[in-house]
């Protein structure tokens, strides 16, 4: 029952950080709903695993809200400076100019990663350590479960073709036999 609350004190507080953000437009010809059904999984895991009391909700929720927004606000902010410094390199400009383009690129993803270094301070004011840990696996591990969900084609949330689907697959396939080739796995497999 506490668990359930956690639950529904999180959902309540993300649901009001998701209105103050506004409308999010459809990308790429709509999510279809697919991302807030991401968040509320997100949600329920992270609440699992964390174990977090519902005073604890109360105080940690708000704060992750302010992580994501960070992260998205900072992840825009490197495809900008990325796709300035690609479209200057298709376009061949001067040294001068590619360095500005490099070094706005540097700079944005060096913000992006120190977001985390940011917030730790506040978590941990709110958090015992344990579970400012707990945090952190749990959303390692809920990203690693969503790349293996889209790996295997096994995304129920995304409308996709069976032609789609198969290509995602195939696509996942590849991605873990190239890891497998720079992690030498590979050579150990053949070896055997």
């Amino acid at each position: 029952m506490k668990k359930v609350i956690s639950v529904l004190c999180a959902l309540v507080i993300l649901s009001m950080g998701a209105f103050a953000q506004g409308p999010q437009g459809p990308r790429r010809g709509g999510d279809n709903g697919w991302r807030e059904r991401v968040r509320a999984e997100k949600v329920a895991f992270l609440t699992e695993e964390i174990d977090l009391t519902e005073s604890e909700a109360q105080v940690f929720w708000p704060i992750y809200n302010e992580i994501q927004k960070s992260q998205r606000d900072s992840f825009e902010e490197v495809k900008k400076a990325y796709d300035a410094m690609a479209k200057g390199v298709e376009e061949k400009k001067g040294s001068k100019e590619m360095e500005k383009l490099v070094k706005a690129y540097i700079d944005a993803k060096e913000k992006n990663e120190g977001i985390e270094t940011k917030y730790l301070n506040k978590l941990l004011k709110v958090l015992p350590a344990e579970k400012v840990a707990r945090y952190y696996v749990a959303e390692e591990k809920f990203r690693h479960q969503q790349i293996g969900r889209l790996g295997n084609g096994n995304f129920p949330n995304l409308r996709m073709s069976e032609e789609q689907k198969q290509q995602w697959k195939e696509r996942g396939e590849q991605m873990r036999e190239q890891f497998r080739n720079w992690t030498g796995q590979n050579q150990k497999k053949d070896s055997e």
